[in-house]
């Protein structure tokens, strides 16, 4: 019922009904700001985000297909906000992994996905307190690098080449920091993954 209204308020907005995308903004705004704030880890800086998002969307809903999930456009704006500010932030880059890992070594999945925790996705879990909080915890513990690869891929669902070409590195090294995030990530989690087999 909740995705039927959705829809009807996207259609009315792609139709200039203002009214609507405000309800849309209202119904978003929340899941909106765990994106920002799972990619900038700063609460103003992630509200200042939020608010960016929804405007870029609004003066782009030409370019939204209306066959498409509005919510993944959305939470896609949102992210490659975050990417483009983190970009600004122009620090070091901490914790790099070592290049000299084979990207022929590492295919499509050598260890499991954020995803494969316990739940359908990490923005599914996000409503499951204390998972969301156990999972934003397991995140906040990868050096920055890493995150960002794991957010792209795991929550947004970018492919190996789309990292590539939005982060501006080599696919082998999107490949290998993947690698070693999630084995840490399951290392963090290991102990939930315990107790939901026990219980």
């Amino acid at each position: 019922m909740a995705d039927e209204i959705e829809q009807r308020l996207v259609t009315a907005a792609l139709g200039g009904d203002k009214a609507a995308f405000g309800e849309l903004v209202d119904r978003l705004k929340r899941p909106v700001f765990g994106v920002c704030m799972a990619h900038l880890r700063d609460e103003a800086e992630a509200m200042d985000l939020v608010q960016d998002t929804f405007l870029k969307a609004y003066t782009r809903l030409e370019l939204f297909r209306p066959d498409s999930n509005f919510r993944a456009w959305i939470f896609r704006i949102a992210a490659n906000g975050a990417i483009d500010r983190i970009r600004r932030r122009k620090v070091r880059r901490a914790g790099e992994i070592d290049e000299t890992v084979s990207a022929d070594s590492l295919d499509e999945g050598p260890l499991p996905a954020v995803s494969t925790f316990g739940r359908a996705s990490p923005f599914q879990a996000h409503h499951d307190a204390q998972l969301g909080a156990r999972i934003e915890a397991a995140l906040a513990t990868l050096p920055e690098a890493m995150r960002q690869c794991v957010l792209l891929c795991d929550v947004h669902g970018y492919s190996y080449q789309e990292i590539s070409d939005e982060l501006g590195i080599p696919k082998g090294t999107v490949m290998s920091r993947l690698f070693y995030a999630r084995k840490k990530l399951q290392q963090e989690l290991q102990d939930y993954r315990e107790e939901a087999t026990r219980g």
